[in-house]
């Protein structure tokens, strides 16, 4: 038998266009830990340029912006989630753990594998 082991892959679009995918969820939650778009994009291993023009393309699909730059000094500068932004994190994460579930319920087939004699 060849062990079979599901995957799965969650994004979301708008009218077929490209919004965000796990990655953006993982920029959106760093940020929200940071306060920092730029710590926030060397936490998921992405420049800042990557990082500021996905976050711009999502906003721009959407309509709405996601994150807020915060004027100031000290602990009250940063970037933080709009509402937008923190409920588009908590909808990818829903649906994270959704599909993540359903393929650890994956019918037998997937656990038992094919018959690798034919």
């Amino acid at each position: 038998m060849l062990p079979l082991t599901p995957r799965t892959k969650v994004w979301v679009e708008l009218d077929g266009a490209f919004v965000m995918g796990e990655g953006g969820a993982e920029l959106l939650h760093a940020v929200q830990v940071t306060r920092s778009l730029t710590q926030a994009a060397q936490a998921v291993g992405w420049s800042y340029r990557h990082a500021w023009g996905y976050l711009r393309r999502a906003e721009m699909r959407l309509g709405v912006r996601l994150t807020q730059s915060m004027p100031g000094r000290g602990r009250a500068r940063g970037t933080v989630l709009t509402s937008a932004g923190e409920q588009l994190l908590a909808f990818v994460r829903d649906l994270q753990t959704r599909a993540s579930g359903a393929t650890r319920q994956a019918p037998q087939f997937a656990t038992s594998g094919l018959n690798a004699e034919g």
